[in-house]
């Protein structure tokens, strides 16, 4: 995915769903596709394969599935103790069945698997998450697989926090394959103006949008609609994903044609 075919397609509005159940109800509220997590395919890091109905129930939906998020569980990237055969084979597994799904895009925040120890060196931890992405392009690339590299939120992860920090690791692994992800919930989280996504644009091939909670006042519409702007002015008009609540609207059906308009009307000043 390369930003000229995200611009002929236009910026889309997707669901991420907790059960294959709810691809009827994502195309009643009007969003454009559905975002799942790799255990919605029968894969874990323990066992397990794409299990032919969960693939048939993708195949005859009434919106495509078209990303994925929630990469490692459970798997350690960075630190003294990583198992890098397990994860290879986890990762080789997932990226084959989403090969057989259709599937094009995951995303890499999983904050917990590039936590810092203590007293580990930082610079070795970025060496291994390359590693890592490397690894995960080496067996991305030839079944049509990117990785969105997403920064992720203070709290809940120590290493490559930021819009910029992204940006720099994903140069460093320089490979199509390993590309960058913008969130709305991070960078509310962090304090990160949207500004920081004006470099981001040639990177960006993914974006999410939910609510940070976490006792920050409720956002808005405006917000909502800022972020969006700034993802076109930066020059990306792909997916965006609501992974969460927007208590801003009254139901997904309102929150999916807001959206919509916003990003129809930041297109089209853009």
């Amino acid at each position: 995915m390369d930003n000229e075919k995200t611009q002929a397609a236009g910026m889309q509005i997707g669901l991420l769903i907790g059960s294959l159940d709810q691809l009827e109800d994502v195309a009643a509220w009007g969003y454009d596709y559905a975002e799942i997590a790799p255990g919605l395919l029968g894969i874990d890091e323990d066992a397990g394969t794409i299990e032919q109905e969960a693939l048939e129930q993708i195949r005859r939906a009434p919106v495509p599935v078209t990303a994925m998020c929630g990469f490692l569980a459970r798997s350690k990237v960075v630190g003294p103790h990583i198992d890098d055969v397990g994860t290879r084979d986890y990762v080789t597994r997932l990226f084959d069945a989403m090969q057989q799904a259709g599937v094009p895009v995951i995303g890499y925040g999983s904050g917990g698997s590039r936590f810092v120890p203590d007293g580990f060196s930082r610079d070795r931890a970025l060496e291994q998450v390359n590693d890592f992405l490397q690894m995960c392009a080496d067996l991305g690339e030839p079944r049509g697989v990117q990785v969105a590299l997403e920064p992720y939120n203070y709290d809940d992860a120590n290493l490559i926090n930021t819009v910029p920090e992204g940006i720099e690791m994903v140069r460093e692994v320089n490979r199509p394959g390993i590309q960058l992800m913008a969130d709305f919930f991070h960078m509310q989280l962090n304090d990160e103006p949207f500004d920081a996504l004006a470099a981001a644009g040639p990177y960006l091939i993914h974006a999410h949008i939910a609510e940070p909670g976490r006792g920050r006042p409720e956002t808005t519409p405006a917000e909502h609609a800022a972020y969006l702007r700034v993802l076109c002015e930066a020059g990306y008009y792909g997916p965006v994903t609501q992974t969460g609540e927007l208590p801003a609207y009254d139901s997904p059906a309102e929150a999916a044609a807001t959206l919509k308009r916003f990003a129809r009307e930041a297109e089209e000043k853009k």
